[in-house]
């Protein structure tokens, strides 16, 4: 069976395309007969290598020298037959590395493909030195569009649009898919990093099409812990990965992938929706801030309606409006916070 090459990109940096990499990967490499493959394809920025050299308790050389890179194929652009890949093994998943060193200096006039042609046999290349029992092969490529990005395209199964809610980021991401829409290979949509939200649904697209794949909220706790050791443990009861599985199960619903994503989460509060729209706040925080307001509410509550209400109404008028004044300020708030952005 062919591999499926699923190509991520974006039409500008700081999107979060690395982590989405990294995370739907350790999902799809957990899953049965789904080994999984990403390639550092950004050999500048080096994000997914970065991620190995912290892993590797910050050791400088990512992969031995005799063993092969992403950045050797573009040096040297042949075919090495006799030589092997300097995969990694990075939790369920593999990795190819940008370069054998994290600081490994490299110059663009002598990486940079001049022509497609000569950037899809070089890719081809590489593609063809990988194990051939590899379900998925990941590209983590680099922001923009040049030769290399349309190259990628092209020889990819599918290409994944990784994309933020502002209008810019629409912008630039249209312009790239615009391009990349010249070839036959489809490109989804991804929305990351979004705010308010809690389905496709609520994302204001000028045009709904069926290559809308979902929308990942914002979660502090990816944002907070994101490099650190307890990175992956976090990863695990987010909200993030939940939506990403969600992505892709639409993903593979719409292609036929058959790599059904199995992730049940219970969220702390009892809602997904309603956490989603407070995911500025850290998880601990998100239990605290809607707990609080429960038990805030039902005291004052409490105080309006309880058995000796009557009391209190006759005795200390003050009270109760008191009462009333604290309803209504957490409701306020509940209602800034939770709302539906209005587009």
């Amino acid at each position: 069976m062919n591999p499926t090459i699923i190509n991520i990109v974006s039409g500008k940096g700081g999107t979060g395309k690395t982590l989405l990499a990294c995370v739907l990967a350790d999902m799809l490499g957990n899953a049965p007969d789904a080994k999984t493959i990403v390639v550092d394809l950004d050999i500048f920025v080096r994000g997914l290598t970065s991620l190995l050299y912290f892993h590797r308790e910050e050791k400088l050389h990512i992969v031995e020298k005799h063993k092969l890179t992403v950045s050797d194929f573009f040096v040297e652009k042949i075919r090495y037959p006799n030589k092997d890949l300097g995969i990694v093994k990075y939790r369920s998943f593999d990795v190819l590395p940008a370069v054998h060193r994290i600081d490994q200096k490299l110059d663009y006039q002598d990486l940079a493909p001049n022509t497609r042609h000569e950037a899809k046999v070089i890719l081809s290349a590489l593609l063809s030195c990988l194990a051939d029992d590899y379900r998925y092969i990941i590209l983590d490529s680099r922001a923009g569009y040049d030769e290399l990005i349309a190259a990628t395209h092209e020889i990819s199964t599918i290409s994944i649009c990784v994309e933020e809610q502002d209008q810019i980021s629409k912008v630039t991401s249209d312009n790239l898919i615009s391009q990349l829409d010249e070839q036959s290979t489809p490109t989804f949509r991804l929305i990351n990093k979004a705010r308010g939200v809690k389905s496709p649904n609520d994302i204001d697209f000028s045009a709904r099409s069926v290559t809308d794949i979902g929308a990942i909220p914002f979660d502090m706790d990816i944002l907070n812990n994101f490099g650190t050791s307890g990175f992956w443990d976090v990863t695990g009861r987010s909200l993030y990965r939940w939506a990403l599985a969600n992505a892709w199960n639409t993903l593979n619903s719409k292609l036929q992938f058959g790599t059904r994503l199995s992730l049940p989460r219970l969220s702390p509060i009892m809602s997904e929706a309603v956490e989603s729209r407070i995911g500025f706040l850290t998880l601990k925080d998100r239990v605290f801030f809607v707990y609080g307001l429960v038990l805030a509410m039902f005291g004052a509550g409490y105080s309006l309606v309880g058995s000796d209400f009557l009391t209190i109404f006759k005795d200390d008028p003050l009270r109760v409006g008191a009462s009333i004044m604290g309803i209504v300020g957490f409701s306020m708030a509940v209602t800034v916070l939770i709302r539906r952005p209005k587009r």
